[in-house]
């Protein structure tokens, strides 16, 4: 009576209650499915490879073939390109000699064109008889130039900074000082050109503790400044302008206007000019 009691309890302890069945077979399965997606995702990844390497032999032979039968590129014709040499192009371009045509990869072609420092971007394409590679470029536009550390660097309508060794501008352009002034300079320019009459005589721009401008008028070295507020620089702007076409305002021996004020304006006259009227 014991030992039958004992094995009952045994077997009680050793079942396994359906609930929890149902939880090991959900876990199997989901294990047994994720194996099989695994093996699954690998060997169509095998395929895939095999497949695309022979795919891309096959293709390379055409390519060799289309080439010896003439369909090689003959020459690179380039459009739009001032400051870029032809023989930077080429070399970005790294074609080699006699390459097929129709196996160039134009999208590629156009990325290592467009790491060139003036290029701004460009459009590639093919020319078939002849078998001409076209080029078209649009070069960076050179909005002022940065005085920094002693060198001149130009900087682009949107605000870059062109890195190159040596520079001069072929038409007057605005002189830029002051750490992170190209950064602002899309902004500046935006609110000169509400007064574009003005604007042409903004010779240079200083950017001050890289917080707000100072505009020098008429004369890099002996023009007017005028100290722009940090915030609301564009309604200053406009004050002056107002005091301009009202007062001429430029017409006089100034050195400096100050309009960081709200409700003044502090002028500093030319002493020479202040000199020489007291002693008429």
């Amino acid at each position: 009576m014991t030992a039958a009691a004992t094995n009952n309890m045994n077997l009680q302890d050793m079942k396994v209650y359906p609930e929890h069945e149902c939880t090991y077979r959900f876990l199997g399965l989901a294990a047994a499915l994720l194996l099989a997606f695994s093996l699954g995702l690998t060997a169509m990844m095998v395929r895939d490879n095999v497949v695309a390497e022979q795919f891309n032999r096959l293709m390379q032979s055409v390519y060799e073939f289309s080439a010896k039968r003439g369909l090689f590129v003959e020459d690179v014709i380039v459009e739009g390109n001032y400051r870029t040499s032809y023989d930077d192009l080429i070399t970005a371009l790294n074609l080699s000699e006699n390459e097929s045509i129709l196996g160039i990869d134009i999208d590629k072609l156009q990325q290592q064109i467009e790491q060139l420092t003036w290029v701004r971007r460009c459009v590639v394409r093919r020319s078939f008889f002849p078998n001409n590679i076209l080029v078209h470029i649009e070069e960076r536009q050179v909005q002022a130039v940065w005085q920094y550390e002693g060198r001149y660097y130009p900087v682009d309508t949107e605000g870059n900074v062109i890195e190159v060794e040596d520079y001069e501008p072929d038409t007057p352009v605005l002189v830029l000082t002051g750490e992170g002034a190209p950064q602002h300079l899309t902004e500046l320019v935006k609110v000169l050109n509400t007064d574009e009459e003005l604007a042409s005589r903004v010779k240079a721009a200083v950017y001050v503790s890289n917080r707000r401008w100072n505009l020098i008028f008429d004369s890099v070295n002996h023009g007017v400044t005028v100290k722009l507020p940090e915030k609301k620089f564009a309604e200053a702007y406009q004050k002056i302008a107002l005091l301009n076409k009202r007062q001429g305002i430029f017409k006089r021996k100034l050195t400096s206007l100050d309009v960081r004020y709200r409700n003044k304006v502090i002028v500093d006259i030319d002493k020479t000019a202040e000199d020489l009227m007291l002693t008429r």
